[in-house]
């Protein structure tokens, strides 16, 4: 085969005309039929390496799916069929030896979902070929774990279906319908939580992939999602304040009341858009439209702003927020060359007006017409709300051992520990931790003796239970010098962390404080 389809975007899973010869990225595949006999000749890169996998095959004439896999620990496989003119392979190498498992928790699926039609009722749906990349959960418990997809036709009942593999083929759907995909990782009783939703349609002859937004308008998932809503799910508040709600204001409502807030896992939802290229002769003319304010319940500090652009001499956008309070009004200006930007560190019930402006090299073009917002309370579950103060964090730049995955400004306050906490923002809701027994010494890192470090978030100030990085035992970490405790509200001490030690670190928190920001 001179082109094979690719079918997923890694090269290891292809669709393969009955003779031909491709190279992945670990081995290559020779594929040939005599009779009604497909042979499969892998040539692996060591003599160590054994193959697992499946093999997904479907005839011309009824359509059907079929599902094979591989045999266990490397065991040659002949598989005898009609020899039908198109096949689906996917498969990898892996290490003879045995994996240590350390099976701490339930993976999150970061990597977008991926659909292929292979028929008018069946989808081939991936998530990606590494089951999870924070911590490599899944991949080390996989025996032991699988994965749950549901799926529903629009406006239907939810269907489920389980795969002890990152990708699962549904058969039976209804042709020319579109369908919403979610899956999920879970091991014995625990389950991590649903990925962001895939809406996919079926159709005759259908063979093209569909991304998320990652084939479908935001307008549709917001209409089609269980995620999205014109209503939240309380009128009210955690303080029993009624929320605002508007015409021009989508909810965001799956978050548990448990769980801190997110800019990261929120923006999920709006990928980046490469920006088209311009080559303007005037300013831009006409204002960005469909201005939609689209707010997580439960998360007051931020908002995200989604528009549409309507005039194709637009290079960038800047985005107005004016906020409305005892000190008169405050006005903060934000620039973009996307259709949607977050806005943080908003205050607790306080009333908010944006407006987007189309800007090129020439000049700005017309402003949207303003919406407007009013934020709930602040969750007394996060934080104490002491009325009337300022920020305590003071942004100060300190030093630190080696980087951790935030590289933004740098805080920093006392705490009743006697020391000093420095926080370094990858957002206003996600950073680094640290500690320090002086503002002008080392910042070290905080380690954990029993778990993954989710009750630090008590030194910014958090009764939550924090959402943090990779959760790494001490063993799979580079080793540090830190400090550490076992529980919450235990004094810390300076020791050993990583490799060789007992306590392990995580690279970022989310405790659901917004840092700076005002009580």
């Amino acid at each position: 085969m001179s082109n094979p389809y690719l079918l997923h975007n890694d090269p290891s899973l292809y669709c393969l005309t009955p003779t031909c010869s491709l190279m992945t990225r670990l081995m290559r595949v020779r594929i040939s039929v005599s009779g009604d006999t497909v042979v499969l000749q892998f040539l692996l890169p060591d003599p160590a390496a054994v193959l697992e996998g499946f093999l997904l095959g479907y005839g011309r004439q009824s359509g059907a799916t079929t599902l094979v896999t591989l045999p266990a620990h490397g065991a040659p496989y002949q598989l005898e069929t009609e020899a039908e003119p198109k096949y689906l392979l996917a498969v990898r190498p892996v290490p003879r030896k045995p994996v240590e498992k350390h099976c701490t928790g339930v993976a999150a699926l970061d990597p977008p979902l991926v659909a292929g039609s292979l028929s008018p009722t069946a989808v081939f749906l991936s998530w990606g070929p590494e089951p999870h990349r924070e911590g490599e959960v899944m991949e080390e418990c996989l025996e032991e774990g699988f994965y749950t997809v549901r799926y529903r036709r629009r406006g239907g009942p939810w269907a489920h279906q389980s795969s002890p593999t990152a990708a699962a083929v549904l058969a039976g759907l209804r042709p020319a319908s579109r369908y919403e995909f979610r899956v999920r990782a879970s091991r014995g009783q625990r389950h991590g939580p649903w990925s962001a939703p895939l809406l996919h349609s079926t159709g005759p002859g259908a063979n093209d992939m569909h991304f998320l937004i990652s084939s479908a308008s935001r307008l549709d998932l917001w209409e089609e999602s269980e995620v999205f809503s014109s209503q939240p799910n309380s009128d009210l508040d955690a303080m029993g304040k009624k929320r605002f709600v508007a015409p021009h204001v989508v909810y965001k409502t799956d978050k548990r009341p448990e769980e801190p807030c997110s800019v990261t896992s929120s923006l999920l939802f709006f990928p980046g858009e490469k920006p088209g290229e311009s080559d303007a002769s005037t300013p831009p003319q006409a204002p960005p439209s469909n201005l939609t304010v689209v707010t997580v319940e439960g998360c007051p500090s931020f908002i995200i702003l989604d528009w549409k652009n309507t005039d194709n001499h637009t290079q960038e956008y800047e985005v107005i927020s004016t906020a409305t309070g005892p000190d008169g009004e405050e006005v903060s200006v934000l620039m973009t060359d996307q259709t949607h930007t977050v806005v943080e560190n908003l205050r607790p019930e306080s009333s908010y007006a944006f407006k987007v402006k189309p800007k090129n090299d020439l000049g700005a073009g017309p402003p949207s017409e303003p919406v407007t917002f009013s934020t709930e309370s602040a969750d007394p579950r996060v934080s104490e709300n002491a009325s009337g103060k300022d920020a305590i964090w003071t942004r100060f730049p300190f030093r630190t051992a080696p980087p951790s995955d935030c590289t933004g400004q740098q805080y920093v306050k006392r705490t009743w520990y006697r020391k000093f906490v420095g926080v370094q923002l990858c957002n206003s809701l996600r950073y680094k931790i640290y500690l320090s027994d002086s503002l002008t010494g080392q910042f070290y890192d905080i380690g954990d003796e029993a778990g993954f470090g989710e009750d630090h978030c008590q030194f910014v100030d958090s009764f939550l239970d924090g959402r943090t990085g990779p959760q790494l035992r001490p063993q799979q970490l580079p080793p540090r010098t830190g400090f550490y405790r076992a529980a919450r509200q235990e004094p810390v001490r300076l020791g050993p962390l990583g490799a060789g030690a007992p306590a392990g670190y995580v690279s970022w928190y989310e405790c659901g404080t917004p840092i700076p920001g005002r009580w």
